[in-house]
């Protein structure tokens, strides 16, 4: 399996599949990587696939982070990686905090190897405030994230702790609390019973890996003190952009989304009707459509 050693000498596993120009899809949070690959592969003949697991999920869980913004973290390694495999004319996409990853990486460092981009999800702003209610979960964020504040001051002493070492209370009011998330994700009934199969800790754990788990609560705190807000400098991006918007987003919702459009005149938007926040599992034909459309433009 292929790795990235950062500038900060960390090894960061990436899948690496096809041939032809790059395309660099980045993932959601507790997602890895290798979910793209049913998108991927109809297209490696034509196009070279690169999807990195970003720091603390899939192949990248135990990478700890070693700065305190998230998303400036696993900016920095997108531009490590792009440097390393000397990608150019890159075509690069981000659902959810793959998307923010991919602003955070426009903001620090430009898109001047990047050719096109696509943006899966996600709102211009993660906060809200008295004038932007479009962010993380929407005018709810704040009632909705209570239990995820509370959960992280029980959660915090125990840092330095083995997971099997975590109090047993504790470890089911985390998977509680990623349920609930995951929940958020999905609009269709049979999509939200998958999410809510992180309630059962033998399965979750197939896929949200625990030996780095402050990796979870890390993020959550990142988007909840940090500045994500892009909205200064998505008009700056030139390249040509197309955005996917879930209709029924709990996640982030679509009007919020939708101001993306006044930041940058020549985005190409398009809205999936009767999907959440996971377009591409919840319209995987369509989503799979959009993204032959958009490497081949």
């Amino acid at each position: 399996m292929p790795y990235l050693r950062t500038r900060d000498g960390a090894r960061l596993h990436y899948h690496d599949i096809g041939r032809g120009q790059p395309v660099v899809l980045l993932h959601g949070f507790a997602m890895p990587a290798a979910l793209w690959l049913p998108f991927a592969l109809p297209l490696a003949r034509r196009y070279r696939f690169i999807l990195p697991d970003l720091r603390g999920f899939g192949g990248s869980h135990t990478t700890r982070l070693s700065q305190s913004c998230l998303l400036s973290q696993h900016a920095d390694d997108v531009a490590d990686l792009m440097q390393a495999l000397d990608l150019r004319n890159v075509l690069l996409g981000g659902l959810s905090m793959g998307a923010c990853t991919a602003l955070q990486y426009h903001r620090l460092h430009g898109f001047d190897r990047v050719r096109r981009y696509l943006h899966i999800d996600q709102s211009p702003r993660v906060r809200n405030d008295d004038d932007w209610q479009y962010g993380l979960l929407g005018p709810a964020q704040q009632e909705r994230l209570v239990r995820w504040q509370e959960l992280m001051a029980q959660l915090d002493p125990y840092r330095t702790f083995a997971y099997d070492e975590l109090p047993p209370e504790l470890r089911r009011e985390l998977w509680l609390a990623l349920s609930e998330f995951f929940d958020h994700a999905f609009h269709h009934r049979g999509w939200k019973a998958v999410g809510r199969l992180a309630r059962h800790e033998r399965l979750i754990r197939r896929i949200a890996p625990t030996r780095n788990w402050p990796i979870y609560l890390d993020c959550v705190r990142s988007y909840l003190e940090d500045d994500y807000d892009w909205r200064p400098t998505l008009p700056r991006l030139q390249v040509p952009m197309t955005v996917l918007i879930g209709q029924d987003s709990v996640m982030y919702p679509a009007e919020g989304q939708m101001a993306i459009a006044d930041l940058v005149p020549h985005a190409r938007i398009v809205t999936f009707e009767r999907c959440g926040h996971a377009i591409p599992f919840e319209a995987p034909r369509r989503f799979q459509r959009e993204l032959r459309r958009f490497v081949s433009a």
